[in-house]
């Protein structure tokens, strides 16, 4: 006789029927293309690698890096430690904006073309596809076709926080694998509430995406979804509990529970049991490198920077006259304002939200991770309210506003439930809010097709392959920028040019050798020590004119340690400064406009007579 189970998260497998049968593939391909399209449009130029001459380019870098350092055996591992920047003195380049899967994506694709290309503009429509695709699927069973749609574009194409992030921000914009693992953990959630069936090969697949999760931006984006499972997880316990009062029912009611599964689907939970394997290979060393010699850092001598949002942002509407573009709202709200959609995930997403948990709000179990999600997020401040400080992987999150980047999942997920009204008034309200849906929708998107990403310009490539071709293990930026995030290096004189050359240091990904200068989003005080004690700020000073001994002392530098020659940034310096250049290096052999940085000269090192 069969086992009888009663209807709990554990009871035994019964083989179902997804909704809508093939309809649903249909509907998934669908949205797939569409979020595809919608996302090339928004692209628009596929031609050549990204790059502003700000931080669109870090992110190619960090990709070129990897491929450079990375080493996979016996598990994959960082060479952090190097002399590739801060040249010829070394640094830890721990503190470089990481997202794995971008850096795998990169790594593999730079391998197998021999060189850079527009990777990252591909894989910025992966990740919206996924996350649409993956929301829809992971809900359609759960609340419909029609809603679980509107809710895969609203977390994708539609999440214009992150739309506007692309490139710039690239760190902060991709959070596929965050978005379907908070998503992931809701349906568990709901499920175990309304004792709907679990099977194992979805807990395994669950449990999979807290690992794809450690792929993505760690200090913001990993954090999240990790968190929302922090908080659902005592609920979860406390059904466990509830079912089973009795600790010695749980190991063997699990045992059962996961030998019967095992039974009726081997293939499935062998499938996610492998995959679950392959994801901590890739990712679980690069993570725990990367969080403990980042830990190892103090950096309670540099001022945290107070960078907040306002939580009445969350009311800004997509409307003419009202979003950023149209107003500044920083004068009433004295928050840190760092780009469009900040804070507001749209005005209609709050109040369907709103209505939702209204009309929820007896089911506390299920909404009540997600509100104390929102709470930690909207109150967040560095520094004087650090809320999500208690957990452990946002130390090091400084600014409370990129928190907008899953507000569409969550309000998203209250509002799944929003039960369309009877009444004739209520049909009315329930109109115009989709009407106030499209028209928001129409106007974020349409804010942002101002034109193509940028990118490398041919002129650009070209002079790098010149600077590749020549005698030498690095180039030496005159001047140069060794600056943090954090503000280390800039009060010490290391880089005056901060808006034009903190990103210069990156064009090394396609001449493919050694520099000097630097930014990264933290820099430890102790990391520049080498530059103050040979009073390379004294040299770096706008306008200062050499002495003899000052040229002795560069020429000494340059040719001890290699160098093929120098960037030279003639809008930089004084006629009187690029004279000297000529006269002590010769003339320059190669010429570009580097973005932001402007005209650069490359003179190349001639060999002692």
């Amino acid at each position: 006789m069969n086992q009888v189970y009663p209807p709990t998260p554990f009871s035994p497998i019964h083989r179902h029927t997804v909704s809508g049968g093939r309809s649903v593939w249909f509907w998934a391909i669908g949205l797939g293309v569409l979020t595809a399209w919608l996302c090339i449009r928004v692209i628009g130029d596929f031609s050549h690698p990204l790059s502003d001459g700000n931080d669109t380019d870090q992110f190619e870098y960090v990709g070129y890096f990897f491929y450079k350092n990375l080493s996979l055996w016996p598990f994959p591992h960082l060479n952090l430690i190097n002399t590739q920047t801060f040249y010829p003195y070394g640094t830890n380049q721990v503190f470089l904006d990481w997202g794995f899967e971008r850096d795998y994506w990169y790594s593999l694709c730079y391998r197998l073309s021999g060189g850079p290309g527009p990777y990252l503009q591909y894989y910025y429509v992966y990740s919206l596809v996924v996350a649409a695709v993956g929301t829809f699927l992971l809900l359609q069973s759960r609340f419909g076709i029609g809603r679980s749609l509107v809710l895969g574009l609203v977390v994708s194409v539609f999440n214009f926080y992150a739309l506007f992030k692309f490139p710039v921000h690239m760190n902060v914009c991709v959070a596929h694998w965050t978005t379907l693992c908070i998503v992931a953990t809701y349906r568990l959630l709901y499920d175990a509430v309304t004792k709907k069936s679990i099977t194992f090969a979805y807990v395994l697949f669950w449990m999979w995406l807290h690992v794809q999760v450690l792929s993505q931006e760690l200090a913001y984006v990993a954090g999240f979804a990790l968190s929302f499972t922090t908080l659902t997880a005592p609920i979860l316990a406390f059904l466990l509990y509830r079912q089973f009062p009795a600790h010695s029912q749980w190991f063997t009611s699990i045992a059962n529970y996961v030998q019967e599964q095992f039974t009726h689907r081997r293939r499935e939970v062998l499938f996610w049991l492998l995959m679950l394997v392959v994801s901590l290979f890739l990712y679980l060393p690069l993570t725990i490198q990367i969080a403990f010699t980042a830990w190892s850092f103090d950096f309670s001598v540099v001022p945290e920077l107070r960078a907040w949002s306002h939580p009445l942002r969350l009311f800004i509407p997509y409307l003419p006259g009202f979003h950023t573009f149209d107003h500044d709202y920083q004068p009433f709200l004295h928050d840190t304002f760092e780009s469009f959609g900040q804070g507001s995930p749209g005005l209609y997403l709050v109040v369907l939200a709103g209505i939702g948990w209204w009309q929820n709000r007896k089911r506390i179990l299920i909404w009540l991770p997600i509100v104390l999600m929102l709470l930690l997020c909207l109150l967040y401040h560095p520094v004087l309210v650090p809320t999500l400080k208690i957990f452990p992987w946002f130390s090091f999150n400084r600014h409370g506003g990129r928190a907008s980047l899953i507000y569409p999942a969550l309000l998203g997920l209250l509002a799944l439930s929003v039960r369309w009204p009877r009444q004739p008034i209520g049909k009315t309200i329930g109109g115009l809010l989709l009407c106030l849906m499209v028209l928001e929708w129409y106007v974020g998107y349409t804010n942002r097709l101002t034109g193509p990403v940028s990118t490398a310009s041919d002129s650009v490539l070209a002079y790098c392959a010149v600077v590749r071709k020549q005698p030498g293990v690095a180039v030496l930026d005159w001047p140069f920028c060794t600056v943090g995030g954090d503000g280390v290096g800039m009060q010490e004189g290391l880089c005056p040019y901060y808006k034009q050359q903190n990103a210069v240091f990156t064009f090394r990904r396609f001449y493919d050798k050694s520099g000097v200068g630097q930014y990264f989003g933290r820099l430890h005080p102790d990391q520049i020590q080498p530059f103050l004690r040979d009073g390379w700020p004294r040299l770096l000073a706008p306008s200062y004119v050499f002495t003899e001994a000052d040229w002795q002392f560069l020429d000494t530098f340059l040719r001890k340690n290699n160098f093929a020659g120098i960037n030279l940034y003639p809008g930089l310096l004084t006629p009187e400064q690029i004279i000297q250049f000529y006269r002590h290096y010769g003339q320059p052999i190669a010429e570009t406009t580097f973005p932001a940085a402007g005209t650069v000269l490359f003179i190349p090192l001639r060999k002692e007579k």
